[in-house]
């Protein structure tokens, strides 16, 4: 992302934004060292914009510290050495359910052959699409992390200290875990899945457990095997610890009370001697015409490369810097697309001057358009044409994208690159008119 030293009207408008507060509160807490924020997806299918609204939050409170002069990294763990817990509804049951308890990074691809497992194949094709968003984190993969026993430390402590961790998560929960409960799960050897028993620990390095598929019994040493993983309401906190994470939003459904964050800030206290990052509770996106919560496993998700068939990079970072992460909202994909681009097209009006507004919303439309932009905002206005206007002219000219834009002199009077920035949204009028259209 291209740094930039914020004008007098950018420093007035950083009080505006929930992510410039967001950004002031850590600078407030932190040291010198570079801020960490860090999202966390588990690529057990196709990521949704539901998982992406956790990037796009954190990618907003990163620009806006490295906007405030403060260094900063954007970490994006891939949970992909958690078990694939259920077959995605997409996917043909027969394919995969061979494969059911295994970790996701261990699974083969289903479609990319470039791809080393499953995990990789739906990692790539975030991976792949994040520059034209402008986001560009540090991609940390979780099964290279436990493959190179790097949590190991982190896992003699949480068997230490099972009896404090399984206390802290019986107080939240109506049946308590019984003492033979451990905070580790073992990936057996012989089957490769976590459908393994604790059998014992001998309190330093030796762990040892039972294979349920062949009936084995094997003794690991927990300092050089890869198998031991953390389980999920542990994993976070150790990660927090080991990574010293500043920053961290999640779901509501984590931020309920007795959750996985509630735990999860007492387990990094209590067992890793370290305090919990900042965080924020950010909602679930809804789809018109699309029911319940998006999920990866249940295959009722739409994915970011739909959402980019539809709304223009900017327009996409748009619906989220304009809107708190705490509230619901839902995408439409109906006739409401044209306001959305109205919404935004008049927010860049406002940002350049080009129609009045009052002094407080000047300055939170002001900060708003620099946030949606791809890599800051360009020194003059650039030419705008009406969502709705293309898609008459993509239907009188039938869809012909170049000739209904030749026809417009605001077209061929702008440069190369605003000539790019036009195309495509043309291409997302006509795309949006094949597929998503009303009849009228």
């Amino acid at each position: 992302m291209t740094n930039f030293s914020p004008s007098r009207k950018t420093k007035r408008s950083l009080r505006h934004h929930w992510a410039d507060q967001y950004a002031q509160q850590l600078i407030a807490r932190s040291g010198e060292e570079a801020i960490r924020c860090a999202a966390g997806i588990s690529p057990s299918g196709t990521v949704h914009i539901g998982n992406f609204r956790e990037i796009i939050t954190v990618d907003l409170v990163y620009r806006a510290l490295q906007q405030q002069g403060r260094a900063a990294r954007f970490l994006l763990f891939w949970d992909d050495y958690d078990a694939l817990r259920k077959v995605p509804s997409p996917v043909k049951e027969s394919s995969m359910s061979r494969y059911l308890r295994m970790p996701l990074a261990k699974i083969p691809p289903l479609h990319n052959s470039k791809a080393e497992s499953y995990a990789q194949e739906n990692e790539m094709e975030v991976e792949k699409i994040m520059p034209q968003l402008g986001i560009h984190p540090q991609y940390i993969y979780q099964h290279q992390r436990y493959n190179q026993t790097k949590y190991a430390p982190y896992i003699y402590e949480a068997l230490k200290r099972r009896k404090i961790i399984r206390q802290i998560l019986n107080q939240y929960r109506h049946e308590p875990l019984n003492e033979n409960w451990w905070p580790v799960t073992v990936f057996s050897r012989a089957s490769g899945t976590d459908r393994t028993t604790i059998v014992g620990w001998d309190g330093k390095r030796r762990l040892r457990y039972r294979c349920h598929e062949s009936g084995e019994e094997e003794e690991i040493d927990i300092f050089r095997s890869s198998l031991v993983k953390l389980q999920w309401r542990i994993d976070w906190p150790a990660r927090w610890a080991k990574e010293g994470i500043d920053f961290e939003p999640a779901g509501k459904d984590h931020h309920s009370p007795g959750g996985s964050f509630d735990t999860a800030r007492e387990i990094v206290q209590q067992v890793y001697g370290t305090t919990a990052p900042l965080s924020l509770r950010y909602d679930f996106i809804g789809i018109k015409g699309l029911e319940g919560k998006m999920s990866s496993s249940t295959g009722a998700t739409i994915s970011i490369h739909d959402l980019l068939q539809i709304y223009q990079p900017p327009v996409v970072r748009y619906l989220f810097a304009a809107t708190r992460p705490h509230v619901e909202f839902f995408l439409s994909f109906d006739e409401d697309v044209i306001k959305i681009y109205e919404d935004y097209d008049r927010c860049e009006r406002i940002y350049f001057g080009l129609e009045k507004v009052g002094e407080e919303r000047h300055a939170k439309e002001r900060r708003i358009y620099e946030l949606s932009q791809i890599e800051g905002a360009s020194a003059s206005m650039p030419p705008q044409l009406p969502f709705r206007h293309l898609c008459n002219l993509i239907q009188i000219y039938n869809g012909d994208l170049e000739q209904a834009l030749d026809s417009q002199l605001l077209y061929t009077t702008a440069t190369e690159q605003e000539q790019a920035t036009l195309m495509q949204r043309a291409y997302c009028a006509h795309h949006w008119l094949q597929i998503y259209a009303p009849p009228q």
